[in-house]
């Protein structure tokens, strides 16, 4: 029974390593921004300021959202076409009238980043 018993946890344990957390480095756990996004600007559509995600930093990262309008996205960072990198929270606040982004967000951790940074999507 004890052998029985100890080559079940064995076999568990080896399983549960094969799973993507166990591969994951340090520096994927880290709070700074998980996402990689390219801020784009327009006087002429219904959203004056929407972020296109284009990546990740961590293989955990769950992509709900393709474009997302920020409702709190600091004024050093409104510049066309800049890239940055953050993390964000689903907010219930409305997006304008028109704006047709996938989600409306509260951005934390932002910081400028590089378009080469991080993995980017096909």
């Amino acid at each position: 029974m004890k052998i029985t018993l100890l080559s079940l946890l064995i076999l568990l344990s080896g399983i549960s390593c094969q799973t993507n957390p166990c591969k994951m480095t340090a520096d994927e756990f880290e709070v700074k921004g998980s996402y990689l996004g390219k801020v784009h600007l327009s006087k002429k559509e219904a959203c004056p300021v929407y972020v296109s995600i284009e990546g990740v930093f961590s293989k955990s990262s769950i992509v709900d959202f393709h474009t997302i309008y920020p409702i709190n996205l600091e004024k050093e960072f409104k510049k066309d076409g800049i890239y940055i990198r953050f993390n964000y929270t689903v907010s219930r606040a409305m997006s304008p009238e028109g704006c047709t982004t996938d989600g409306v967000v509260s951005l934390e951790n932002v910081e400028k980043a590089n378009a080469t940074e991080g993995t980017k999507f096909q």
